[in-house]
Formats: C-alpha cells, structure tokens, sequence
C-alpha cells in the first residue's frame, strides 16, 4: 500500500484503520470494522489513494455535516468528518508515506537531534512509531523491570498494557509481536487482554550499545476496531528501534563531545576554574569585582574546592604585572616560616651562610597566596599584622625596614571566627584579612559542575595517558551525582583519573569509578565506634593529602589527639608532616 488513511476519533475514541480497499463498517459480525453502537451494518467505504468513497448503508451516516442517502455515494477528502448513526464523528487522516519518501527517517533523526536525553526523546519516538506504524495506543515503559508507564500515546490518555509482553521482549532482546490470530511469537491470551480489545501487540527494548540495560521500552497495539500487526510490522518495527537507538546514541555522544568541548573552554577562561553553577559562577563574578581592589581576599572553602585556582583568577583579573607566589601556610614548620616570608640577613641563624629574600619580596608587584592560613603561628600572625597596616617587611636578623608592593590573597578551609573566639587566632589579623571574602560551595552543594568537571578531567588524563575517552554512561552519570564527594573537586579528580585507566578506551561505567557505597556497620558497639573512627580518619588523612594538622582541624580535634588515635587505630608509621 502506496499510502493509507485511518479515521481518527474526534472526540477521543480511539482510530479505526482503513487497510482494505473495500471496507464494511458497523457491528454487525460480518463486518470489517466492528465499532459497538453502531448500526448493525453502517456504511461501506472504498478505500482510494486520494480520497474515501462513503456509501450509507443506514440513515445518520454524514459526511462534512451533510447527510448521505443510501445508495448516493459521497466522497470524503483528507481532513474532512465522517459522522455515523450513532453521532460519533470521525475524521479522515492520511498515514504511513512509503514509496521511498525520506520524510519518515528526517523526522526521526530531527527529533533525537532535538533531544538525545532518553527521557525527553522516547515519548516523541514513541508518538512517531505509533504513526508510522498505525498503532491505536502506546506507551513508553520505565523504572523496575520496565513496569512503569513513562509516557503514553495518544498523549494524556492511559494506557493500559499487558506485563507479560514486556517481561518476553526484555528476555528475547529484541521486537516481540502477539496478536489475537496466533501470528507471531505467541497468540493473546488471558481475561484481560481479552476483556481489553487488543488485537495485537508490538513489544521492543531500545538499548544502546554502551549501556548494559534497555533505556526504556516501547509498546504498541492495536484494538479491536483495526486490523491486527502482522510479521512484516514486527520486522519494520525492530529495524525502526534498533535505528531510532542508533540516531539516539549518535546524538548523544555528539552532545557529550559539545558539553565537554564547552567545558575546556570554560576552563581555560577560567584558569582551570570551572563555573556551570549559579553557585559557582557568582563566586567567579564576586572574585573579578574584588580583583580590581588592592585590599586582601580571603577565601574560604573546604579541602579540595579549588581555592588555589580562584585566588589565580584574582591574580589574573588584577592589573598586577608582578608574579603570583603561593604557600602552604600547613607544609612549613613554623621555626623556619618567618624566614620563608620575610627573609634573613646573612649570619642571622646557623646556617645563614648568605642573605636571602622572602615570599613578600619575591612576589614584589605581584599576588602572595597564603593558603591555611588559619595554620600560622600566633607570633607570625602578628608579623603579617604589621606588614600589611605598614605595608613594610623586617628580615629576621635585620633591623632594616624594607617597603613591599603585594597583594595578599588568603585562604582556608577552618572557621576563622571559632579559633578567635577561641584565643588560636588574631582578631586584627582577621579584621585585616576580611574586607573581601569569596565562600567557595562544596562540590555537593553545586550539581550542576560534576558532569561538566568530570568531563574536563577525564580529557586531561586521556591526553596525559594516551588513553581514548569514549565517554560516560547515564548510569556512570547518576553515580557521580549521587556521590557525596567529601573530597570536593580534588577526589573527584582523582576518581576519573582511575577510572579511564579502569575503562581502558571503553565508555565509563559506575564498577569504573569505583563509588561503592558502604555497607551497615554490624558487630558489637566498641567495634562500630571504632570502624566510624578508622574511615573518619583515613577520609580526613586523604583530604589533607596525609597532613596530619589539617587532617586533625578537619575532624575538629588537637593534633596530639589524633596522633594518640592513629596509634590505637594502627594507622601511625612513626612520620610527622
């Protein structure tokens, strides 16, 4: 059939499809198209390319709103009504366009390109199957074992659809066709699907090559008022999902490529920062308007934010020519720190053999970035006191004043406030050091950067490994935006480094990243406490990158604490940081 027509309900009663070039339609048992309510034997319709040649059979019959008599033929074109004894007005649509036309395949590839996300594209693919194939209703299954109704077709109607028949098509992987005639896989049966007027069904997962399970299923039937799928609907059906699968997956990786093309870019301009979050990219903004200033910044964030690259970013938005100068306030012993940043004098110690410069004269025009700065000693608190109210550096061993020309950008994962208060840090200083201050979110608080983050790491590591990376799959997806990420951006990074090596140029799946999470504690309580104090510490003792001051101020105890509890834990190897 080079072209079809089906009549469509008007007032939502379903379609009835004209398959045959002479049709009987009423509900009578010898006619074509069964419809209750109607008169016994309603109207004879010859089916022509062009148009419907309608002949009553019955007073009532109308076509256009005006009546046809028994025995005087009216024609009925595209889109005009058709309304019977009963008052049920129809109308007369053309379907399925074969003969070689494109039509079909451009509208498939147009609606995946629209929308690769499989939620938003399968209840189109669904609506077009269900035309293209002249289905009366569908549905598109999701959640456990695909027995949730995701979409339906015709839209807002529910649909009800037989378990039984999804439950084979999962397990055969492939198109399954059941019909009432015993063509196909298995003929209906069941009072239900008896009492349902289905007539036949069409069943098929759409899997993507890199996805271990179906992305959903699409369902077909047909009722009693059309003529059943037969083999040949089954074939075109299983050809339309494995191709419409193939658009999909095509789109998607083109889509993934442009979110990840999009991501580096974002980073370059960002020096490494990435911001897709309103989160993250008012904290870029507050960071450039600062930037424009002279006076200091404190940053503030937990471990492994990237406090580093937004006070580089201030760095670069300033109009300073000089070099940005970082530290580790944490990762120098606080004996040898004011030498570190101010300077000595030759002979000024023993082993003062020649005079040397500090941090504040090697960053002259320029930024120093101090980071934890919450770590420094209470008399270097002080000494930095001074230089930035007189904006002046004494060298130890010199009583010289020499004038600096720094920025100082700070940073610190503590509450600055709690240890003033606490008597472990200078009120002053923090008066000095909080005239702008940029609160950088946890990555958890900020979702919407996982993906784009991820994505930007996985390049970098396949670039540095030699490694191909084919992408994430949804499911890899989920699982990183489930995860709590107490590690922020550094363990994120660290996660998708292992799990390209993992994947091995393959797409990257959840058993890759390595994100289990972690089973009820069972035993007595002494062996539950002590199992909670082991991963508390090994997760502080990995944040602070095995500094043991840090990793103490982040589980909010004195250092010798958790040196006596490392030793209790059998964590200790005698080193300190």
């Amino acid at each position: 059939m080079n072209a079809g027509w089906i009549l469509e309900g008007l007032d939502g009663a379903g379609s009835l499809t004209l398959d045959r070039k002479l049709l009987l339609v009423g509900s009578g048992p010898g006619c074509d198209l069964r419809v209750q309510g109607m008169a016994g034997s309603e109207a004879q319709l010859l089916v022509l390319p062009d148009k419907v040649v309608v002949e009553a059979q019955s007073k009532g019959v109308q076509v256009g709103g005006k009546p046809v008599k028994p025995g005087f033929p009216a024609e009925l074109g595209e889109g005009e009504s058709l309304t019977f004894s009963d008052g049920k007005a129809w109308s007369l649509r053309r379907i399925r366009a074969k003969g070689g036309s494109l039509e079909p395949v451009l509208l498939s590839v147009e609606l995946l390109l629209e929308a690769p996300d499989p939620a938003t594209a399968l209840p189109r693919l669904l609506e077009f199957a269900a035309a293209h194939l002249v289905a009366d209703e569908g549905v598109v299954l999701s959640g456990e074992e695909f027995q949730t109704a995701a979409s339906s077709w015709p839209e807002g109607r529910e649909v009800g659809f037989s378990r039984s028949a999804v439950r084979a098509a999962v397990e055969r992987r492939g198109a399954v066709l059941w019909a009432e005639s015993g063509e196909g896989d298995a003929p209906l049966s069941g009072p239900s699907l008896l009492e349902s007027r289905i007539r036949s069904i069409l069943c098929a997962p759409l899997r993507l090559s890199d996805e271990p399970e179906p992305v959903g299923i699409l369902y077909l039937h047909r009722t009693g008022s059309g003529s059943a799928f037969q083999e040949d609907d089954r074939r075109a059906f299983q050809r339309l999902v494995e191709t419409l699968a193939r658009v999909l997956a095509a789109a998607r990786r083109h889509k993934d490529d442009v979110s990840s093309l999009e991501a580096m870019r974002a980073s370059e301009k960002g020096d490494g920062l990435l911001a897709f979050s309103p989160a993250m990219q008012s904290v870029v903004a507050q960071a450039r308007k600062f930037s424009a200033a002279t006076v200091p910044v404190l940053i503030l964030g937990e471990t492994g934010t990237g406090k580093e690259k937004l006070a580089h970013l201030v760095h670069r938005s300033s109009r300073r020519t000089g070099p940005f100068v970082a530290v580790n306030c944490a990762a120098i012993p606080a004996n040898l720190m004011e030498s570190e940043l101010f300077g000595h004098e030759k002979g000024a110690f023993t082993g003062a053999a020649t005079e040397r410069d500090g941090l504040f004269e090697a960053a002259r025009g320029g930024t120093l970035f101090l980071d934890e700065i919450g770590e420094l000693a209470p008399h270097l608190q002080a000494a930095l006191l001074r230089t930035l109210q007189e904006k002046t550096i004494r060298r130890v061993g010199s009583s010289t004043e020499r004038p600096v020309d720094v920025r100082i950008v700070a940073a610190t994962h503590r509450d600055l406030e709690g240890m003033v208060q606490g008597g472990s840090f200078r009120q002053d200083l923090l008066f000095r050091l909080n005239v702008a201050t940029v609160r950088i979110p946890p990555l958890r608080e900020r979702h919407e950067d996982i993906l784009p983050l991820a994505r930007v790491f996985a390049h970098k590591a396949a670039a540095e490994f030699g490694i191909g990376f084919v992408g994430l799959s949804r499911a890899a997806e989920k699982s990183l935006l489930r995860h709590g990420w107490p590690g922020n951006v550094r363990e994120l990074e660290n996660c998708l480094q292992r799990s390209l090596l993992e994947a091995q140029g393959t797409r990257i799946q959840p058993e890759h990243l390595g994100l289990k999470e972690g089973a009820p504690p069972l035993g007595t309580l002494a062996e539950i406490r002590e199992n909670a104090e082991r991963r508390a510490v090994e997760s502080a003792l990995a944040r602070a990158e095995g500094n043991l001051t840090q990793a103490a101020a982040i589980l909010g105890i004195d250092r010798k604490v958790l040196r006596d509890l490392l030793k209790r834990l059998g964590l200790y190897d005698g080193n300190e940081d």
